[in-house]
Parts: C-alpha cells; structure tokens; sequence
C-alpha cells in the first residue's frame, strides 16, 4: 500500500513537472523593467512585490495600463501612449490631478485585497489631465525604437538604431522625440514620431484631456 502511495505520489510530481507551475499558482503579467538606477539588493524582492501589485491592481480592473521604465518609480502607460498622472510611494498608488508635481485625490493601497474599482479609476482618468506619450515608429513596419547598438561596443563606432514591438522608448516631450528622430534621418533612417491614439483610449476608458497638447 506505501509502495502505491509513493508511485502515485511520484507520478503527480512528474505531472506538474511537465506542465509547469501547479494549476492553483497565479502569475500576474508585469512588464519586464529596466532598472536606470541602481536598486539595493535588500530592496529588489520588496519593489518586484511592488510593482507586481501594481499590475494587478490595473489588470483586476481591465486597464490596459503597462509599467515602463525605472522599477523603482515606474511610469504607468494606458493604452501604450497615454501616461498616467500618478505615482507610487512605497506600496500607496497616487492618483494626482494633474502630470507634474500635481495635488493628491486619492490614494490606494496596493495590499493582496485589490481596492477600488474600474468606474473609481476611469472616472478620476476622464476628469484630470494625464500626460501624451510619444514614441518613434519605423516608417514601413509596426516597430518602435527601443535603443541603439554598435558595430564596435568597444570603440563606439558603427551605431546602428534597434526597433522592436515591446520595451521601446517613450518620451514625454515631444521635442526630445524630435530630436532623436532628427539623428536617425541624418543616419539615413526613416522614422517618423507616433501621437497619442487618442481614438485607441477613448474606446477604452472614454475621453481624456492633456494639458498644453494639441492633435
């Protein structure tokens, strides 16, 4: 009888092992981040819990809000080129009324226990200004630049531009997007800059408003 339990036991171990993760696990789908700042190995677990309650609290509410960018103070993307004004301090979610040093309307707590609801979130997103987002697309693809390489890492010599579909570069001001897109033309590129879909966001969430931008 204990030899049985042991194959049986045995065969649902190889089981699980052959399809991955048991089925009661649940992974939440964060984006990959780039850490531009140094982060302090004690720190790394508690802003990866982070940022993982960060995504779900947008993904449990049908956002499609994105982490991009430093891991630490990450910028939320809705819609891949609308940036939320909010940000997060320790594990509080900050909904702001405007993009720059704007003025706190509501805080959430990014706890196991998601808060708030989709009609909370798209209502605070239609009645304050967000921020456009930018990004540089190559002209005969749907690919976006999302760095540069070299011929010769060492020397610096032979930059090539690098465009992919995932972790491209977003700008907040137009004018920067401007002038690396000026360097690719010199380079003999063709690029071209990518305005907020506005169309995009409106089916998602409704209308939304910037400050100081014109379609």
């Amino acid at each position: 009888m204990i030899d049985g339990n042991i194959q049986l036991i045995l065969q649902i171990f190889l089981y699980f092992c052959s399809i991955g993760s048991p089925p009661y696990s649940k992974c939440y789908n964060v984006m990959q981040l780039k850490f531009k700042n140094p982060v302090r190995p004690d720190l790394t677990n508690t802003i990866q819990k982070r940022n993982r309650r960060l995504q779900a609290f947008f993904s449990a509410k049908n956002l499609d809000v994105r982490l991009h960018g430093d891991a630490q103070n990450p910028l939320m993307v809705l819609c891949g080129c609308v940036g939320l004004s909010a940000y997060v301090h320790n594990f509080d979610l900050r909904l702001l009324d405007k993009p720059n040093q704007g003025e706190v309307m509501k805080i959430y707590k990014l706890t196991e226990i998601i808060q708030g609801t989709r009609e909370e979130v798209v209502d605070w997103i239609q009645q304050y200004p967000q921020m456009p987002l930018f990004r540089i697309q190559h002209s005969s693809s749907k690919l976006f630049l999302c760095g540069f390489n070299f011929v010769d890492r060492e020397q610096k010599l032979g930059r090539y531009p690098v465009f992919a579909r995932e972790d491209y570069h977003i700008y907040k001001q137009r004018e920067a997007a401007e002038d690396i897109l000026n360097m690719l033309k010199e380079d003999g590129y063709d690029a071209e800059i990518t305005e907020p879909d506005l169309e995009l966001v409106k089916s998602h969430v409704g209308p939304v408003t910037f400050i100081g931008f014109q379609e």
